[in-house]
C-alpha cells in the first residue's frame, strides 16, 4: 500500500491563514498528511494557533490537519544573518531599474540600526554594485543551518516543504528552506499576496518551486529575485478563491441594511477605506462625498467600510454610516458573508487606494478611484493600483465632480468596465480559467514535488 504524502507547511502568522486555506483543504482532500507550523512570535498573543477563529473552524471541518508552532532559529548566527538579509533586501531596491524613492525610503526605515551607515554614500553606492550582492551571498552561504530547525524537519520526515511568504521582513521561513535543502526535502514557496514579490523583501534561499499567481508574479520572480523561469508554476490566487464561489448564500438586502444602519429602500455606495500608509486621515474626503451624494436629485447613501488598521479615524463621525465599525478582513465565515452582502447590495464601490478594490473587482462590482493631489504619491506608486488601472478594471476619475457624473451613469445602469473586470479576474486571479481553483492547482503542484 502506497504511503500518503507528508506535507509540512510553514507559515508566518496565524493571521495569514485565509491566504492559503484553500491550498490546505485541497492537500487534505487529496489524501496528504499535512502539518501547519506557524510562528508564535508573529501571531500576536495566541496561546495556540487553534485560538485563531478561522483556524479553529477549519480544524473542526478537517480534524486530520495538525497545527502547531514552529521552532525559531536560536543560535549565535541568528542576529547577524537576519540583519544581513534585511540589508540584502534593501540592496535589491537600490539596484532595481524601476525602483521609486517611495519604496527605497520605506526600506531604509526598516534597516536595523547597526546597519544605518549603508543609507549614506559611498556605502550605498558600494551596496548597489555586484560586489555588494556577492558579499551578501557569501555571508549567506557561510552561515550554517540551525540545528534545531533541521531536527524539527527531520522528525516529521516530510515529502515536501511549503513555505509562505518567506520574503517578509525577518522571515523564519527562509531558515526552513535552508534546512530542507540540507535534508534533500523538496521545497515550494507559495506567494502570499498580490505584492509580495514586488514590494516586500527578497527571496534569500532559492526554493525548488515558486507557486505564483499570474504572469506578473512570474516576471517579478525572475527580474527581482533571480528565480529561474523553469522553477515557477503559475497557479492563480488562492486568497481570492472565495470570490469565485458562485454557490455562496447572500444575506438579504433588508437584513443587511438593518445591521449596517442603512435605508433598504434607497441605493447605497460602498466607500472602501485605505490604510494609514496610503491615506492617514481621509475623513475630509468622505464628508465631501457624502454631501455630494445627498445633494443629488435622487440621493445615494454612503456606507464606509473602513480599513481594519485605520478604522479609528471614523469614531468622531456619528453622521456617517460605518460598517463594520472596526473594519474586518474577510477571513472568517461571518466576515466574508458580511463583505459578500455589502458587494451584492451596493451600486458600486469607491476609494482612494486600497487592496479591497481587488476584492470588489473580483466580485464583479463597478469600482472607482478618485485621484486626489493629497495622495498622489501613494496612489501612483501602489502596485495593485497600476495592475487594476492597466487592465481597465478600475474606473479612474480626476475629481469628485467627475465621480458624481459617473454615479449618474451607474444609476442609469451603465457599466463601462465590466469587460475590464472580467479580463482582470482571469489574468490576475485565475489564469487557468475562472472555474479552476487556485488552491487546488497549488496543492497539485506541491504534490508533484512530493512524488
Amino acid at each position: 500500500m502506497q504511503r500518503r504524502p507528508r506535507v509540512l507547511f510553514v507559515g508566518r502568522s496565524a493571521a495569514h491563514f485565509s491566504y492559503y486555506e484553500t491550498v490546505l483543504a485541497a492537500l487534505l482532500e487529496r489524501g496528504a498528511e499535512v502539518e501547519l507550523a506557524l510562528d508564535r512570535g508573529w501571531s500576536g498573543k495566541l496561546e495556540t494557533p487553534i485560538a485563531h477563529a478561522p483556524i479553529a473552524k477549519f480544524v473542526e471541518l478537517h480534524p486530520e490537519l495538525k497545527v502547531g508552532w514552529l521552532t525559531r532559529r536560536a543560535d549565535a548566527w541568528r542576529n547577524p544573518i537576519f540583519a544581513l538579509r534585511e540589508l540584502r533586501a534593501y540592496r535589491s531596491y537600490l539596484a532595481r531599474r524601476e525602483t521609486t524613492d517611495f519604496y527605497v525610503r520605506r526600506w531604509e526605515r526598516y534597516l536595523p540600526s547597526k546597519l544605518a551607515a549603508f543609507k549614506q554614500q559611498p556605502l550605498k553606492a558600494l551596496l548597489r554594485t555586484g560586489l555588494g550582492e556577492g558579499a551578501l551571498q557569501l555571508a549567506e552561504a557561510a552561515t550554517p543551518c540551525d540545528s534545531g530547525i533541521v531536527a524539527f524537519i527531520a522528525a516529521r520526515r516530510p515529502d515536501v516543504l511549503i513555505v509562505s511568504p518567506m520574503n517578509a521582513r525577518f522571515s523564519e521561513e527562509t531558515e526552513y528552506v535552508k534546512a530542507a535543502r540540507k535534508l534533500s526535502v523538496p521545497t515550494a514557496l507559495l506567494v502570499l499576496t498580490w505584492d509580495n514579490l514586488s514590494t516586500k523583501g527578497l527571496i534569500q534561499i532559492m526554493p525548488d518551486r515558486v507557486l505564483a499567481w499570474n504572469e506578473q508574479h512570474r516576471d517579478d520572480a525572475v527580474a527581482i529575485h533571480g528565480v529561474p523561469p523553469e522553477r515557477i508554476s503559475i497557479v492563480g490566487a488562492p486568497f481570492f478563491d472565495k470570490w469565485f464561489d458562485r454557490s455562496a448564500e447572500i444575506e438579504g438586502r433588508e437584513t443587511y441594511c438593518a445591521r449596517a444602519g442603512l435605508d433598504p429602500n434607497a441605493p447605497f455606495l460602498l466607500y472602501l477605506g485605505s490604510s494609514r500608509n496610503i491615506a492617514e486621515d481621509e475623513t475630509w474626503f468622505v464628508r465631501e462625498m457624502q454631501a455630494a451624494l445627498f445633494a443629488r436629485a435622487r440621493p445615494v447613501q454612503l456606507l464606509v467600510r473602513p480599513h481594519p488598521a485605520n478604522a479609528g479615524i471614523y469614531a468622531s463621525m456619528p453622521d456617517v454610516c460605518v460598517w463594520p465599525k472596526a473594519g474586518a478582513l474577510p477571513e472568517t465565515a461571518a466576515a466574508l458573508a458580511d463583505m459578500r452582502a455589502a458587494f451584492a447590495h451596493c451600486v458600486g464601490a469607491v476609494g482612494v487606494n486600497t487592496s479591497a478594490m481587488i476584492d470588489a473587482v473580483l466580485a464583479d462590482i463597478p469600482t472607482f478611484s478618485v485621484l486626489l493631489p493629497r495622495y498622489a504619491e501613494t496612489q501612483s506608486e501602489a502596485v495593485h493600483f497600476r495592475h487594476l488601472r492597466a487592465a481597465g478594471a478600475l474606473e479612474i476619475v480626476p475629481d469628485l465632480a467627475t465621480f458624481m457624473t459617473a454615479v449618474e451613469c451607474l444609476s442609469a445602469g451603465q457599466d463601462a468596465r465590466a469587460q475590464g473586470r472580467a479580463r482582470f479576474a482571469e489574468n490576475f486571479a485565475r489564469p487557468h480559467g475562472l472555474n479552476k481553483s487556485a488552491g487546488v492547482l497549488a496543492a497539485e503542484e506541491a504534490l508533484k514535488l512530493a512524488q
